[in-house]
């Protein structure tokens, strides 16, 4: 079972990403969206890869000509971000809280253009599914405890 941030984690989100249709990209972020993440407060026996000063850095980059694909250790081509703290991303990853809800409640905080995110809130939510699906070996440390 994959460790969440692990490699085969990693592996198993870009598998999922290239899996996505370039038609299904197109009609539903008609410019493209990079969408970044940054986990922070990882502690060091997460298992989580790259990390670097208690942070994992990564962005979803979904174009409309071409591929999904995942820009690792870095956020720099995201045009908005979503920050969270470790048990956060953990609770999101082993479904037992979801992003709009840590959203409202303050736990999510965002990063650049918001307006980018609301506009590609259905095809986020339409490939959700799919990335959970692609994801559901995925061993959080709240499973494990």
């Amino acid at each position: 079972m994959a460790e969440f941030l692990g490699e085969a984690w990693f592996e198993a989100l870009a598998a999922a990403l290239g899996g996505l249709s370039t038609a299904d990209t197109r009609a539903a972020v008609a410019g493209g969206l990079a969408l970044g993440q940054i986990v922070t407060g990882v502690p060091d026996k997460a298992g989580a890869a790259g990390v670097q000063d208690g942070e994992v850095r990564y962005t979803l980059v979904l174009r409309p000509d071409g591929p999904a694909s995942l820009v690792r250790g870095s956020t720099e081509p995201a045009e908005v971000t979503l920050v969270a703290d470790w048990s956060t991303a953990e609770a999101i990853a082993s479904g037992k809280a979801s992003v709009p809800e840590m959203l409202s409640a303050g736990r999510i905080k965002l990063r650049g253009d918001t307006r980018a995110l609301v506009s590609a809130g259905d095809f986020l939510a339409a490939i959700a599914p799919l990335v959970a699906t692609a994801l559901a070996g995925t061993k959080t440390n709240a499973q494990t405890t």
